[in-house]
This record gives structure tokens, sequence and C-alpha cells, in this order.
């Protein structure tokens, strides 16, 4: 190929990686002896060479407080290259060119986090400053046609004439507000055919609660169903609504949306409905564990909805009730009060600790005999942590559910927000929280870690993990190098370590370990309660000479791949013409194709080409097959009728 000028060169080269899926900078370039002008220019992949040493001995300071990370390493020693030269004419043409690389390409869904495509989305920020100056606001309303946006969350919708049915129930007070929000699920349904939404109504066929959830939410609850947690406290309208969310967590330790609520009131009945509604909504698999604020009308919607799940308070929940429950006794208590009290439940590494911790503190405030204490003891099984630790909370057990719900919404909903405002929002979003996973993509799979340490276990873990987790167990192996091993007891069949720091020789864990097998237990029980193994097994199993962490001990659902084999059993909210077993499962198996068929055709601009002809070719063979087949029906339903008059057949 020949170019005008050099820009031209690097303009073409520039397009051309960026429809292929990696980011290109300026190498190499030679001058002319003549007149000293640069007669060659070299452009290559972004991950051409390898990071100078200097960088990569960067670790983390010994300061706690000052600790920071060294950056990611971006090269890789790839050869992907063009280079161009300059004719006599002043023509540049490609002299060299090597189109293989050594390293996974980007997908067009992450293309924009490629670096030299910055300054190009940069441009396109600045374009929207000049139309947000010029008077235009983010909600004004814009005439746009589907075929330059579509997508819901970038269109208006009007409110639909639901007069009759809203009338006077809970969301009937709100008039076209309710409407609003109606018409919202209505079209998202009509956009998303896997969209879920339930209405609830009163004795008097009248709207009380409505609850919806979108595809993508019912496909990540198929991947992170482990853990979920469900919070009333967060509001977001000015109606005083109680906006209910399902919470999950992903691979990345991001909050992730599994559908959200907002109910008529706070008792069972509604709970059942809508315990019930999202479990139908979710092909009736329950969670492995639910989270849910401190209240006996949740608790027994759980136990009547949720038998097979494990059921957990929040804490954070109880501390917030403190003011309200115990009153003016909470008020006279000294300011120390609620250090005293998190200090009793989060420091007690036992059961015999906390026990002693709390009568000691009942007694130190004179607050033995009050009955919501009472009730907190006895449940103290399911809220506080030393009881806790043996269930898997995937992290969320020290996150407040209202944060985690404020990560999803603060930005987009307040205290103010309008019924059809929140609709309009909750598409934004989600597409809010989904870049920041696509981001947490991209630096998983596009960029290596820093190794601290020559130990096989943190290589094999880095090539595993997603890039959150593996700082996580990174900082557990880095931790396990200033633990002192002492073995106690050995039967033969397993052996008893004794682990602590050097500086820590008093505060001593516990490690059992079944070296056959390699299954070891420690007394910290981080694996069971986080799904990550601690620095104590850690510094074990290097002391028995075990360098590669066991396969039982990775769990997927912190992996790369957590969502590379999904299970896509999700029915649409259309009438489905065989509504058997055998239906079900031909529907999935079908929706299942065609969600692989999409992602596969993302690849590439070409593969989507591909992808979205083949899907139209398939589509009309589809449809001739079904014309057929209802002929064929038709003719057989003819043929064996027989006619006992002119009008009956």
């Amino acid at each position: 190929m020949e170019f005008i000028s050099e820009d031209d060169a690097r303009n073409f080269y520039n397009a051309y990686a960026k429809q292929t899926g990696f980011s290109t900078r300026v190498n190499s370039y030679y001058r002319s002896k003549k007149d000293n002008l640069i007669i060659s220019r070299e452009f290559c992949c972004s991950k051409e060479g390898f990071r100078l040493d200097k960088h990569s001995r960067k670790t983390d300071s010994g300061d706690d407080t000052k600790r920071r990370r060294a950056r990611p390493i971006t090269r890789d020693g790839c050869k992907a290259l063009m280079t161009v030269r300059k004719r006599e004419n002043g023509k540049w043409y490609v002299a060299k060119l090597e189109k293989n690389h050594n390293h996974e390409l980007v997908t067009p869904a992450m293309r924009h986090f490629l670096r030299s495509y910055k300054e190009e989305d940069d441009s396109k920020k600045s374009l929207n400053g000049t139309i947000g100056s010029m008077g235009v606001g983010l909600n004004a309303s814009v005439n746009v046609s589907p075929e330059e946006y579509n997508s819901f969350g970038k269109l208006g919708f009007a409110a639909q004439n639901n007069v009759n049915f809203v009338r006077r129930g809970r969301l009937s007070n709100f008039g076209v507000d309710a409407q609003s929000l109606l018409a919202f699920v209505k079209v998202m349904q009509t956009s998303d055919p896997a969209f879920y939404y339930a209405i609830q109504v009163d004795d008097e066929d009248r709207l009380s609660s409505v609850f919806w959830v979108d595809t993508r939410s019912r496909i990540a609850y198929n991947c992170f169903s482990d853990v979920i947690s469900f919070d009333t406290t967060y509001q977001v309208n000015q109606y005083k609504m109680p906006f209910a969310p399902f919470i999950g967590v992903n691979h990345h330790r991001q909050s992730v949306l599994f559908g959200c609520a907002l109910l008529a009131d706070e008792t069972e009945s509604t709970f059942i409905w809508l315990f019930t509604t999202w479990l139908e909504a979710m092909s009736g698999c329950q969670p492995g564990l639910i989270m849910t604020d401190y209240d006996s009308a949740i608790s027994r919607a759980v136990e009547s909805v949720f038998p097979k799940s494990r059921h957990r308070y929040c804490k954070r929940h109880i501390l917030s009730k403190m003011p309200k429950e115990i009153g003016h006794v909470f008020s006279s208590l000294p300011k120390t009060f609620q250090v005293e009290f998190e200090k009793c439940i989060n420091n007690s590494e036992t059961p015999e600790e906390f026990e002693s911790a709390w009568q000691l503190l009942l007694d130190k405030c004179s607050l033995r005999g009050n009955e919501w204490l009472q009730s907190l003891y006895n449940d103290r099984k399911l809220w506080v942590s030393t009881y806790a630790r043996d269930t898997f909370f995937a992290g969320m057990y020290s996150i407040q559910p209202s944060k985690s719900v404020s990560s999803l919404f603060d930005g987009y909903v307040n205290a103010g927000t309008t019924l059809q405002d929140l609709a309009e929002q909750y598409e934004r979003a989600l597409d809010g929280r989904y870049e920041k996973e696509v981001r947490a993509e991209f630096e998983t799979f596009y960029t290596k870690p820093v190794l601290k340490t020559p130990l096989p276990m943190e290589k094999q873990e880095a090539e595993v993990y997603t890039r959150k987790l593996f700082l996580v167990f990174q900082d557990e192996i880095y931790e396990s190098l200033l633990l002192a091993v002492k073995s106690s007891l050995d039967d033969g069949l397993s052996k008893t370590f004794e682990v602590a720091r050097f500086d820590e020789e008093h505060k001593v864990f516990r490690v059992g370990l079944n070296i056959a097998d390699q299954i070891a237990s420690c007394s910290c029980k981080m694996f069971e309660f986080e799904g990550i193994l601690c620095r104590h097994v850690i510094a074990v199993f290097k002391a028995t000479n075990i360098f590669l962490l066991p396969q039982h001990y990775i769990l997927k659902r912190w992996t790369k791949n957590a969502k590379e084999e999904a299970k896509f059993d999700i029915l649409p909210s259309v009438e489905i013409h065989d509504n058997s077993r055998k239906g079900k499962k031909q529907y999935n198996l079908l929706y299942q194709e065609g969600i692989k068929c999409a992602e596969e055709g993302m690849a590439s601009d070409h593969s989507f080409n591909v992808a979205l002809n083949a899907l139209r070719e398939a589509r009309i063979k589809i449809v001739s097959a079904k014309k057929n087949a209802i002929n064929v029906q038709k003719l057989e339903t003819a043929s064996s009728t027989h006619y006992t008059d002119d009008k009956t057949t």
C-alpha cells in the first residue's frame, strides 16, 4: 500500500488496530543523511518490548499507610508492526508488515479502553460538553431514531393509558408517575424478551407493588447465585416507598443487581409475594445465602420461600437500628458505646470470647433486661462474625447493603427522584455498572500484575484469578513470608501446625493439614468465609513443599472464566406454545445458542456481519418451516374431518 503522508499511514494503522483489537504506538524511525528528514517510520503494537527492570522492581512500600502498588505490566514482547518508508516522489509505502500477535486481542466492548483511542474518546467528551454548554440538558427530550440509538436507555417513553388499572392502589396516588413506571417495564419487555416484571394488586385489583429484572441481571445471577443481599432501607423516590433491590457480587468483587422492586408496604405477605416472584424470574434457583435486614416479617418470608437457603442478618443494619430500638437509653450511653459494641462483635475470635465481651458490655452500660438486645443475643449465630465465619459471604459481610445499592445508583437517583425518573435512570445506572465491569475485564485480560515473589503459587493464580481477587490473594502470599510455622501434632494421616507472625508470637492460628489429599483447615476460616486461601495455610503449604494451589481451593466464581459457561436457564416473559418440560428445555437450548452467536459475533466487524447474516438467514428458514408445519397440520386435520352437516365440522 501507498500513503500520501506519514500521518495517513499512521491513521490507517490505527484504524486497522482498532478494528482488530489492539493499541499502537510509534516505535523507531530513520533520518536521511542528506537533509536529516525522517524517511522511515515503524508503528508497532503497544505490547511490543518489555518493561525495564527498574520499573518491575517497584513493589509495595513497607509502610502500610503509604502503600502503593506497582503499575500492571502492559508490554508482552509482541512482534506485530508496520514499517513505512518514503519514496523519492514523497509518498510512503509499506516496507514491512507483521500481523501476528502473541497475546489476546481486545473484544469490541473493551476497545475504548485502549490507550491509543483515548484522544478520540476525549474529543467525543469535548463535543458532549459543547452540546451541554449550548443549553441541552441531560434530561432534555431529543428526537433520536431507533436506528441511531438502538437502546431503550437512550430513548424516552410516554406514559400509557393505565388509569383503569392503576386506579386507587398504593402506586395510583402518583398518577402519571405510576403510569410512566408501567410504561417503562412494558417497553423494556418489548425490546428485551427476557426482561421480567410483575405487579401486585390488592383485594380490589388495585396496583400496589411492582418488581422487574432485566436479562443481564438474570444471566449474572446464574453465575453468582451463591450470595445475595436483600435490603429495604434504601429509599430513592420522593414518595418514601421502600426500594427493595436484590444485590450480589461478581468475580471482580463489584456489586451486581439481581432485580429490584417498589413495595406498597413491609408486611410478611408483600415480602412473600416479592420473594416468590423473584424466585420465579430466576427459574426457581434458590440462593446459597441471603442476607437481609433484621426484621421479623422478612425472616418469616425467607423461611417460607427460601427453605434451602442459608439466612443471615446484616450487621450494619443492626447497628443503624440502635438509636431507634434502644431509645433514650442509647442517647444517655457513653459515646464509646458503638465502638465497644463493634469491638465485641468483630474482635471476638471464638464464641467464648464473644460471650464474655457481651456480658461485660451489658453490665458496663446497665442494659440487662433490654428486650431488643436480648433478641439480638438469641439470634447471635445469624449475625455475629465469630459464628458466621463458617458461612461463605463472598466478601459481602463487611459491606453495608445500602452502600452496595448506593454504588449502583449514586449519581442517577436520590431521595427526590420521581417514579418516572427512576425508570429512566435505571438503565443508565446499570449501563454505568456494566461499564465498570468491562473496565475490570480489560485490566484482567489485557494487562499483567507485577509479581512480588518467585513462588510458583503466585504465578499460577495470576493467570487464573481476576485482577481484583489476585491482588487480595497476593497480599496473603506476601504476608505469609512473615509467618513462622511450627508442627504441634502428627498422627500419620494428618498434621497440626501453629502459625504466628514473628512479631506477634502470642497470636497463634492453628492449621490442620491432610498431606495426602492436600486439604487444610485454619482457625481463621478465611477460605470458608471469603473463598480465598489465607496466609496461614499458604505458610503451611510452603513448609510442607506444596508450591501450587490445589484446584479445590480455586473457586470458579473468582476466576477469569467465571462467566464462560454460564447456565442460561432463562425463560422470557412471553407465551411459549408448548409450556411442558420439553418445551422449556427446547427453548432454553435455542436461547443459549442465540447468546453464543451474539458473543462470537462481537469478536470483530467481520464476524459481526457473518453472524448477523447467518441469523437473518436462519430466521427466514425457521419461519418457512413453521408455515410448512402449519399447512401440513391443516391438511392432516382436513383429511380426518367428518362432516355431519353443512355447519358443523
